[in-house]
């Protein structure tokens, strides 16, 4: 078996070089659209996946039909769809999803607008390897309805947050955050503005952490992410 990138569950390995950089297999998940799926097959493309630091090697998803596994076809990137609703429980559902991730031996796992909360098995697997973003300043707001409860409550900023997922929900050690200022005008539509500017800044930020924590490696100590220096 390949190394993983975290050893001990929470430090990225020192690989041996030999004159280039290793690259990092990542298995990006999705249920929707697909667009921060998009900005990471982009980025990819633009810098050359040795200098990004890594390559996407599959996208799974919880759902046929959706356009994050068309973006995944058209790039030609191996697709697998793990349905819930074909398995009896919630428990063999994770298993399954778990198994079928680690066919493709990642070393990290992007959930990419995937719609689900990942299981014990899931995370027994790739504890400290798996990475989400949430459109909230966590601890703030966190759940589905981020940009609304932060509208509500009369927040001045929010913004969104990359973290590694953990058993709680949005509850893993916060790996980078972007701030995203609220404006008076923002009430009129219920937040749907502010929703498109913070994923904005999502893609943007998701796409530098990715790539970081590929290049340079990382350390998750308590609730601390330490990323390193390549």
């Amino acid at each position: 078996m390949r190394e993983s990138p975290v050893v001990a569950a929470h430090q990225s390995p020192s690989r041996p070089r030999t004159g280039s950089r290793p690259v990092r297999r990542l298995v990006v998940l999705v249920s929707g659209s697909g667009t921060n799926l998009q900005a990471l097959l982009d980025a990819i493309e633009a810098h050359g996946p040795e200098a990004y630091g890594a390559r996407i090697v599959a996208v799974g998803a919880d759902r046929d039909g959706i356009e994050g596994l068309e973006r995944a076809k058209r790039a030609g990137i191996p697709t697998y769809v793990c349905r819930v609703r074909d398995h009896a429980t919630r428990e063999e559902w994770d298993h399954a999803l778990a198994g079928a991730t680690a066919g493709y031996e990642p070393d990290l796992v992007v959930s990419a607008g995937f719609m689900k909360i990942v299981g014990k098995e899931f995370l027994a697997r790739f504890g400290g390897r798996v990475v989400n973003t949430h459109p909230a300043l966590l601890p703030s707001f966190p759940g589905t309805h981020g940009v609304r409860d932060a509208l509500a409550y009369g927040a001045k900023v929010t913004g969104c947050t990359v973290h590694f997922v953990d058993d709680g929900v949005d509850t893993g050690p916060i790996i980078a955050q972007g701030v995203v200022e609220v404006l008076d005008e923002d009430d009129a539509d219920g937040g749907a503005a502010l929703h498109e500017r913070i994923k904005e800044v999502e893609r943007e930020l998701l796409v530098d952490v990715v790539g970081r924590l590929s290049r340079d490696g990382y350390r998750i100590e308590g609730r601390k992410v330490r990323l390193q220096h390549g």
